[in-house]
């Protein structure tokens, strides 16, 4: 795949053997994504590396790898020093020892293997040297958790199965360490120590969390075990070399930590070892997997990873009833098109992409920052000296669209600069002849507001909005921004709008940011929905108000990365079906961007992975698809869960499953993944009348954007 900034990445098949010895550079390391394989290090004895497990080949060793099955698969990585002490800035020549990465937990393997799968994903994207300090990041992070786990330091080479920050503690595990072979008495290390023998016991069980006579057992049977391994002495031999009294007290302890008796232990993995010796006078013999079937691999061996672990916890089958003496309403919430700044709503590909949507999924409002510009210096400006903003308004009541406006309060805004932005606001608007008769069923004016700005600031600038819209106009609406990250100063503001008596007609919540946590439980996939709940939560117990205000999604989004533009995106679609239906319940109105750029004129630095309908031009993104399957769904609810819901409209049945939690998040960011695996789930519906049903499948299709229908 070749090399990049510290790192070379290649997935190998290895048909007979595979030699590798790193110089005194860089340090290598391999991972089993199919097959196992038989290593052995600079001559010594071999040992196995199975499917899905590490073994690192430190500078100067020699490794040789041996394939056990003709199918198979190699990860080599190789990290080169120089590189990487350029971007801590110090000196790092590390040890590893296989011995840890071997015995370490299967959580950590976990952990440590996902960074790993993340860090070649990143660094074999094209747009990655777009982002060095990102790419950077991904390979620190991985090597600190390598550290974490297996680096030995120079200093403490001993291969030390507890620590404790006590010293006597410390003592007493270096010297069973290194007198494991001889008798050993917790009664005579007390009196060395000027100890009780009690006091000693419930300090190193405190210490250690294992019983003093334990630990000494699982050092002598540790090292009873690669005697055993590595030799053909007598099994009573091996017990009494390594401390144990009778070679009965060792079976004894064998069998409960592996199953099985020593004998059969031998006759099992040293046999099989010995089938398997590697002849050092084979002739090196693998090939190298293109980088495109190398993130195929990958990416099949981390879905086919996260369906084992996902499995057992989701059901296959399900059984339905159909008939209910009453049914919930599945009210959905009006549709909310963000264009991004005023002057969009005046593009020719911005009205195409918006006439073809309100061809195909009506929507109800549309939301701008601000105003057009009024640049244009043409003759027939003498006539109508706000012709953007009139082209702007004719065409919003042309789609039958209710306008939103944003004005944004800046930390510069003064009460006077405040004034001549409102009347110019009411000439605009008073000039557009036909805006009152327009836009009679509302418009809506939407102040939005810095970060960190004073609250009188905020409470002058926001009284005038108030009363001016009041006493200029008959239909107007004014409402508020909520982002989540400022919930304390909206409820200091809030407060203030109710005591005055000054209460918004909405509020606009916000969420720009990375919508999944870090678990993946479905009743966790939305952190939105949870900060949305709490400001619901906090309006219904505020006392003193006559009427709530309506609530307004507008901006949000469900992004697995901040990777590229299409990161996530069909990933996303079950997730956006999810949410509708929850924000059905909650809100009045749900905002979508209309295309990349809209968002890209709001904050450039969130310009990718947005929540679009578009593309680019007449190009639909999935958003658009789900949309419209939204709109199929019925609007009487017969069964609601975590992960379906069915609804009913007439005749007809509706059933919604969400297939989203299939595939990790994070991992949707990147091509390869975009895949999704599938997994069949039977529904069975009970109570349904008599008669032939036409059954159609609407499944979002992963390669084209679009529907697959069977019917």
């Amino acid at each position: 795949m070749g090399y990049h900034q510290g790192l070379a990445t290649q997935l190998v098949k290895v048909n007979s053997i595979l030699v590798n010895e790193n110089n005194r550079h860089s340090f290598s390391l391999f991972y089993a994504i199919e097959g196992d394989f038989l290593c052995q290090k600079n001559k010594q004895t071999s040992f196995l590396l199975k499917e899905g497990n590490f073994v690192i080949n430190n500078s100067s060793e020699l490794l040789v790898l041996k394939q056990t099955t003709q199918h198979n698969s190699l990860l080599h990585l190789t990290f080169y020093f120089s590189e990487i002490e350029k971007m801590i800035g110090q000196d790092w020549r590390p040890f590893f020892s296989d011995e840890r990465l071997a015995n370490f937990s299967e959580e950590d393997k976990q952990k440590l293997s996902e960074k790993m799968f993340r860090l070649i994903l990143e660094y074999s994207d094209i747009q990655s040297k777009d982002r060095p300090f990102q790419s950077m990041t991904y390979l620190l992070s991985f090597l600190d958790g390598l550290n974490k786990i297996v680096l030995i330091e120079e200093s403490v080479k001993k291969n030390q199965l507890l620590v404790s920050d006590h010293p006597k503690i410390m003592s007493i595990i270096e010297y069973v360490e290194e007198y494991y072979k001889q008798r050993i008495s917790l009664k005579d290390i007390a009196q060395k120590e000027y100890l009780s023998e009690a006091y000693l016991s419930r300090l190193f069980k405190e210490e250690t969390g294992i019983n003093f006579s334990d630990y000494v057992d699982n050092i002598r049977l540790k090292h009873g075990v690669e005697e055993l391994r590595n030799s053909r002495l007598p099994v009573l031999t091996i017990a009494l070399n390594n401390g144990f009294a009778t070679g009965k007290r060792f079976t004894k302890l064998f069998k409960e930590k592996y199953g099985i008796t020593p004998h059969n232990y031998r006759k099992q993995e040293v046999a099989k070892l010995e089938d398997l010796k590697i002849d050092r006078e084979m002739t090196e013999d693998y090939s190298i997997f293109s980088k495109e079937e190398m993130l195929q691999i990958i990416a099949q061996f981390m879905l086919n990873q996260n369906l084992k672990k996902e499995s057992l916890d989701l059901p296959s089958q399900y059984q339905l009833d159909v008939k209910k003496e009453s049914y919930g309403i599945l009210k959905k919430p009006e549709r909310i098109i963000n264009i991004g700044l005023a002057e969009n709503g005046i593009s020719e590909d911005v009205r195409y992409q918006i006439r073809l949507l309100q061809e195909k999924i009506p929507f109800d409002y549309i939301r701008f920052s601000g105003l057009c510009s009024e640049s244009d210096k043409r003759h027939y400006v003498i006539m109508d000296k706000h012709v953007n903003n009139h082209r702007l308004f004719s065409f919003i009541n042309e789609m039958r669209l209710k306008p939103m406006i944003v004005l944004e309060i800046k930390k510069e805004t003064t009460l006077e600069s405040w004034k001549k932005e409102l009347a110019y606001l009411r000439e605009v608007i008073q000039g557009y002849v036909h805006f009152e008769a327009s836009f009679k069923s509302g418009w809506f004016l939407e102040l939005s507001s810095e970060r960190d700005i004073s609250l009188a600031s905020y409470q002058e600038l926001y009284r005038y909005a108030f009363d001016f819209l009041y006493n200029n106009f008959t239909t107007g609406f004014l409402g508020v921004t909520n982002p989540y990250q400022e919930e304390t100063c909206f409820k200091e503001a809030y407060k203030w709008m109710a005591e005055t008596e000054r209460m918004p007609h909405f509020i606009s919540f916000t969420y720009r940011d990375y919508a999944l946590k870090s678990q993946r439980e479905e009743s966790d996939h939305l952190e939105f929905i949870e900060k949305l709940d709490e400001l619901l939560l906090w309006l219904s117990n505020y006392q003193g108000i006559s009427r709530q205000p309506d609530i307004l999604v507008t901006e949000w989004n469900i992004i697995a990365s901040d990777s590229h533009v299409l990161s996530g995106t069909f990933f996303r679609s079950g997730i956006v079906l999810k949410s509708l239906v929850q924000l059905s319940s909650r809100v009045k109105g749900v905002g979508f961007w209309l295309n990349l750029e809209s968002e890209l004129c709001q904050d450039i630095g969130n310009q990718d992975s947005n929540l679009s309908i578009f593309l680019h031009g007449p190009l639909r993104r999935p958003l658009f698809f789900v949309l419209t399957l939204f709109e199929r769904v019925g609007d009487q609810i017969i069964s609601e869960t975590d992960r379906y819901i069915l609804t009913k409209r007439f005749n007809s049945y509706y059933l919604l499953f969400y297939n989203y939690y299939y595939i990790d998040p994070a991992n949707t960011a990147y091509e390869n993944l975009w895949k999704t695996s599938k997994k069949e789930a039977i529904f069975k519906f009970n109570q349904l009348k008599k008669g032939n049903y036409l059954v159609k499948r609407f499944l979002l299709d992963s390669n084209h954007g679009g529907f697959t229908i069977n019917g």
